[in-house]
């Protein structure tokens, strides 16, 4: 016993093998595997919010590249446009429509962000169009608890492709080569609904960061919960175990004091 406790003063544990408690031991190891499993949910929280947050820095980038073609294109499909001034303002729709792709073949640790099913692949080619057998499609998923999965950044499909944010910047580099006010002027129409389709993929990716924080703040309640419950299980209490330990010890010192007594009375009796 004395042993026993001397080796829980010295290591903090009231457990050193799952005999001397096989119930309480029992629950540490779930309890050590539900902690294990928590810390695998936390990685995977947080590669998903990496992802949305690059995804909402290429959002707010994107609207700023939209909102200044649609500028181009007011000014341009206006009275006061020449075609010299077309011819520059095309070159500089082409620019931005270049930084468009740029922003759409992101990566982060060696992925495509926007890949989808495909991140091992470029979403967009050099023509701003997604590639017909390997499309940028599917948005990833992320196990953030047992059976429960969240969605992680759009795909390109969606941001770029489907928003009408490409194809808004190549009607008006279209009708600027033309010379046409009114394509001009429908490209503006075009670019003003892309702007407010990225919107709406901004208002989505701060639906889902929110959900993530709760996760998290969710999670790390739990554990909490589980690293005290660990702790009232396996740790022994030091005040307690060395009043124990000092009880044992002259318990044993009594013993042998008593035990020596007796032997030398026999000894004086049998003399």
């Amino acid at each position: 016993q004395q042993a026993r406790i001397e080796r829980q003063i010295v290591t903090g544990q009231r457990i050193q093998a799952i005999s001397e408690d096989p119930v309480a031991a029992r629950s540490v190891l779930d309890l050590d595997g539900d902690l294990r499993a928590s810390e695998q949910y936390s990685r995977s929280i947080e590669s998903a919010r990496s992802r949305l947050a690059v995804s909402d820095a290429t959002l707010q980038e994107m609207t700023r590249i939209l909102s200044r073609a649609r500028e181009v294109a007011i000014q341009q499909g206006s009275g006061i446009g020449t075609p010299e001034t077309r011819l520059a303002a095309q070159a500089e729709v082409q620019e931005l429509r270049g930084s468009m792709v740029q922003l759409a073949n992101q990566t982060l640790n060696g992925a495509y962000v926007f890949g989808g099913a495909y991140a091992d692949r470029a979403p967009l080619s050099s023509s701003g169009s997604l590639d017909p057998t390997f499309p940028a499609r599917g948005s990833q998923q992320y196990e953030i608890g047992s059976g429960v999965l969240a969605d992680g950044a759009h795909d390109a499909g969606e941001m770029f492709i489907d928003s009408g944010a490409v194809n808004g910047l190549d009607l008006l580099e279209i009708a600027l080569v033309l010379d046409d006010p009114a394509q001009i002027q429908a490209a503006a129409d075009t670019l003003t609904t892309a702007i407010a389709s990225v919107q709406e993929l901004v208002a989505e990716t701060g639906a889902r960061q929110t959900r993530l924080d709760v996760a998290q703040t969710a999670q790390s309640l739990v554990d909490q919960s589980r690293l005290e419950r660990r702790s009232t299980l396996i740790e022994a209490p030091i005040e307690a175990a060395i009043t124990e330990l000092a009880t044992l010890q002259a318990t044993y010192q009594a013993t042998l004091l008593t035990t020596g007594r007796l032997l030398e009375t026999s000894l004086v009796n049998f003399i």
